[in-house]
């Protein structure tokens, strides 16, 4: 393994999205795959489930099991985590598509827990965490448990955290990043040719997704990064960090959670509570209401005033580097 195949494998899995996300546009605007982009003047419709181009990676990490299985002579232990990779994007990136079809309401919610499975299944995890100032401790039977919460934690958090254009992305990139670079740190290279391909990719998508968005990803979509990212977080072994990287994400998710008092649709939140921003000549104003639901770009709005979509998303894009750096400087206090 060296720089210049992940520099390959990054080249290729990014032009391999791009192009076929042209291609989607396309075919969507012709078939009328469409949604309304809510945050702008006459709620322009935008070709959506772009996601659909994610399954495209498979073939990719398909590759990587004679690629690298023939630098490292570690053909078995890297088939269980490719394979475990693929089964676990496919699972997540079908339910995703199948609420996009047919809208599962909450079903979709406990069915992410079976995203889990391939990694317990091919055993593709390490049992241990790595604690800053302690160092790894081994956890073999609460590892496990662990896993069966993160998962649908993490791929929710991902999809709920899809507000404004190109704002699921930036977070995602910012949390790759910094687990790419300590993955080269520490000199596991098989770690980072895994997330360099998830990180051309995402980056493709965001050239289309970016404002303004010329193609949304779907629950497809972000049910199939979000299966991917923590499929490389816990192959990587860089656990805290990425808890770090994702703070932004996940605070988002409890406060949205703990102020609508449960799970709900996004439909049912803004029926029975309400929105939790409100829209006038393509300004932003967070809502006024207390029982409105408290999330990042209402708190971002209350402490700032309002403001356009493009100046909330360079907040957001803001939030998610300054996480990205916190996560970068967290790894030089493990051992």
């Amino acid at each position: 393994m060296n720089e210049v195949l992940m520099v390959e494998l990054f080249i290729i899995s990014f032009i391999v999205i791009f192009l076929l996300l042209r291609l989607h546009i396309s075919i969507a605007r012709k078939r009328g795959i469409l949604a309304p982009d809510v945050h702008k003047l006459g709620q322009p419709q935008i070709p959506t489930m772009g996601g659909v181009v994610f399954f495209s990676l498979i073939p990719i990490y398909l590759s990587l099991i004679y690629v690298i299985g023939e630098v490292t002579h570690r053909r078995v232990p890297i088939f269980n985590e490719i394979l475990a990779i693929i089964a676990t994007i496919t699972i997540a990136g079908l339910i995703g598509l199948i609420d996009d079809l047919h809208d599962l309401g909450l079903k979709k919610v406990p069915l992410t827990i079976v995203c889990v499975i391939p990694i317990l299944v091919l055993r593709a995890y390490y049992p241990r965490l790595i604690i800053p100032f302690i160092g790894p401790i081994r956890i073999t039977i609460v590892y496990p448990l662990l896993l069966i919460i993160a998962f649908p934690v993490v791929i929710n958090a991902i999809n709920m955290i899809d507000t404004h254009n190109g704002v699921m992305l930036s977070a995602v990139m910012s949390i790759l990043t910094p687990l790419l670079i300590w993955a080269l740190i520490k000199r596991d290279v098989i770690s980072a040719t895994y997330i360099v391909i998830a990180l051309g990719a995402t980056l493709a998508f965001f050239v289309w997704n970016k404002y303004p968005a010329k193609v949304f990803l779907g629950n497809v979509g972000s049910y199939f990064m979000g299966g991917l990212l923590i499929m490389l977080i816990v192959i990587s072994k860089l656990e805290y960090i990425a808890l770090v990287a994702m703070f932004p994400i996940i605070l988002h998710a409890f406060y949205l959670l703990t102020s609508i008092k449960g799970l709900m649709t996004r439909e049912k939140i803004g029926e029975k509570i309400g929105r939790p921003v409100l829209i006038k000549d393509a300004v932003i104003y967070p809502s006024l209401d207390p029982k409105a639901p408290l999330v990042l770009d209402r708190i971002i709005l209350i402490a700032n005033g309002p403001m356009t979509e493009k100046e909330l998303i360079k907040k957001f894009y803001t939030i998610f580097a300054f996480s990205a750096i916190l996560a970068l400087l967290t790894g030089f206090l493990l051992p």
